[in-house]
């Protein structure tokens, strides 16, 4: 598989604690480019915890910004997601512009939150 992968959240915690789950998915990707979100070093970042080793993933995975691109897909999903009454949390929704904007496939164990945005590519790995 030779593609741009973004870690949600949820999975970069798996790598942290070095689960079965990340290795599946480490092996899976380790063809690919593999990304992480502003907004998921965001909410590592607020761990009280592990914080050595959150920084040690960082230095190994590139990193997207939030951008103006984003911030417009971003509205983009969140319109279309209220007119369907089908609203997600706002960080996932951050994250999700943010990886569309990038061309990458979200990585994440939260598929029910993502699954309804549109052209969103779901990693499956479990």
């Amino acid at each position: 598989m030779d593609t741009k992968v973004c870690l949600d959240t949820d999975v970069s915690i798996e790598i942290l604690k070095n689960t079965t789950k990340a290795s599946k998915l480490l092996d899976l990707t380790k063809d690919s480019e593999v990304y992480i979100t502003t907004i998921s070093i965001f909410e590592l970042l607020l761990r009280e915890t592990n914080l050595d080793a959150i920084e040690k993933l960082l230095l190994r995975t590139a990193i997207l910004d939030f951008s103006e691109l984003s911030a417009r897909k971003a509205a983009e999903i969140f319109k279309d997601l209220k007119i369907k009454g089908q609203m997600i949390p706002l960080r996932d929704l951050l994250i999700a512009s943010t990886a569309i904007a990038n061309n990458c496939a979200l990585a994440t164990l939260n598929i029910k939150d993502f699954r309804n945005v549109k052209n969103l590519a779901l990693l499956d790995f479990q």
